[in-house]
């Protein structure tokens, strides 16, 4: 029986994860050790590895079913990857005048992601990596839940949130951009769907808290005064720096993280620089 070792971040999630090679196939004691660490830490790096696409969905299937053909956003999948209906380009890199992939090389702010349903689990495999920026951050919503003040948790117990399924409706895109505007609308008939912003996670039964995107969505029930007064307060609690951690990207990399009980955002790094990962999506489940 092989173990793997896992080596805790020191913040509030995060591990990194040694002596397994992903290219191979992983028997399954070490799948089971890699969830275990996976469920206890919520995201997992593995470095200097060095992926095929087949092996890096044959990983992701350790995790669930990975997704085909669901993102609303077009990653130009067909341009770098031999899987274009299961392996999305996150890239900044442009080819002949055309974008070999998506999400450039901008601020993303924190967001979960979240099309149609909240994924479970997301993959990424860096092959080209900048020399600065393009980090990962990482936020713990299981603390953020625990740790929220009374006053706080009484105003979000039992409510829900509409998540916003269309970037730029609101004053902010998923990316920052001094050209965003806002139009006069009504926040409570924004067309996504509505979930608990406290969920319970599907495997192990913890609460979260649940919030789409930074600056976006809208509490059912509520003005859209109080609603946005009631959701900067709970991203500002939700991003302190106790609660995060970031990674820096070194090619080879593979990384993992439970989006159910996570948000993330990134840096941006200069677009003369190449960024180039490969992501596998993993299937959800309707938040409760």
């Amino acid at each position: 029986m092989s173990t793997i070792e896992v080596i805790p971040s020191g913040a509030a999630l995060g591990a990194e994860i040694r002596g397994v090679d992903l290219s191979k196939p992983l028997s399954d004691d070490t799948r089971r050790q890699i969830l275990a660490a996976w469920h206890e830490h919520l995201v997992l790096y593995f470095r200097g590895q060095n992926l095929s696409d087949p092996a890096l969905l044959q990983f992701g299937e350790c995790f669930g079913e990975v997704l085909a053909d669901n993102r609303p956003v077009d990653y130009n999948r067909a341009a770098d990857t031999e899987y274009p209906d299961r392996i999305d380009v996150i890239s900044n890199v442009v080819v002949d005048g055309k974008p070999i992939g998506a999400l450039g090389d901008g601020e993303a702010l924190w967001h979960t992601d979240t099309q149609p349903v909240p994924n479970s689990a997301l993959i990424l495999h860096a092959l080209e990596t900048p020399s600065q920026g393009g980090r990962t951050r990482f936020g713990n919503m299981y603390t953020a839940y625990e740790t929220l003040p009374d006053d706080l948790r009484e105003q979000v117990e039992g409510r829900a949130s509409i998540h916003d399924r269309i970037y730029g409706l609101q004053k902010n895109t998923l990316f920052h951009s001094s050209s965003a505007t806002l139009d006069a609308f009504d926040k409570s008939r924004m067309p996504g769907p509505w979930w608990p912003i406290v969920r319970t996670h599907g495997e192990t039964g913890r609460k979260a808290l649940h919030l789409q995107r930074e600056g976006g969505g809208y509490v059912v029930g509520l003005s859209s005064e109080d609603s946005d007064r009631l959701l900067e307060r709970l991203w500002a609690h939700m991003t302190q720096p106790h609660l995060i951690w970031e990674h820096s990207w070194q090619v080879g990399d593979v990384l993992v993280w439970d989006n159910r009980c996570t948000i993330h955002a990134r840096t941006p790094f200069q677009s003369t620089e190449r960024r180039r990962l490969h992501r596998v999506t993993v299937k959800g489940e309707w938040p409760n």
